[in-house]
Order: C-alpha cells, then sequence, then structure tokens
C-alpha cells in the first residue's frame, strides 16, 4: 500500500513558476494530479507525472476543482506544501485523446 509523502517545494519569488502541470478536480470527476513537470524548476526532482495530490498546504484536495485547486497553489507564496501519492498513476505525461474530446466539466447533463 502506498504511503501519502508531504513534498515542500521552494522558488525565490512568486513570479518564478512552480514547473508542474496540473489535472483533474472535482469538475472534471477525476483525482487531482501532477500531469507534468517541466525541466529546471522548483517541482524538478520533487515531483513526478503521475503523482496523485491528496492535499495542498493542508487543505485537503479530494473535493476541489480544478480552479480551487490552482487557486491554492498561485497563493502559496515561495514555498508550496503538498501531500502525494507518488506516481500513483502512473506516467500520463505523454497520455492523448485517441479521437475528439467531449467531454465538457461546464457542461450539466
Amino acid at each position: 500500500m502506498a504511503v501519502p509523502s508531504v513534498i515542500n517545494i521552494q522558488r525565490n519569488h512568486t513570479q518564478e513558476p512552480w514547473g508542474f502541470r496540473l489535472s483533474g478536480g472535482r469538475d472534471f470527476r477525476l483525482q487531482l494530479q501532477v500531469k507534468k513537470v517541466q525541466p529546471g524548476t522548483p517541482a524538478e526532482g520533487l515531483l513526478h507525472a503521475g503523482d496523485a495530490i491528496l492535499a495542498i498546504g493542508g487543505t485537503n484536495a479530494q473535493n476541489l476543482t480544478h480552479m480551487q485547486a490552482h487557486q491554492l497553489i498561485r497563493s502559496a507564496g515561495n514555498l508550496l506544501q503538498l501531500t502525494v501519492l507518488k506516481e500513483h498513476f502512473g506516467d500520463l505525461g505523454n497520455v492523448k485523446p485517441k479521437g475528439p474530446v467531449k467531454f465538457s466539466p461546464w457542461r450539466h447533463s
């Protein structure tokens, strides 16, 4: 069974990007996760594609929408604390849809 890890990412100033792409969220009906990590950024070596994000700065991420998670990350200042399950989803960096994407999280069925 995987054990959650607390990751602290430090950056020099608030204008510097953290260096990772976020995917999922309650509005997408998917667990928040790291989609991609950019080389040469504060997140490199700490986060990996496929890491499931369980908490952002002590806030449980299970019921957050993508935008709520994005706002918590943006407002973290120069120290971002994430609780993650390492590579829970495997490497999703090269996953692409095989056909047209028809899902829109903003449209209600």
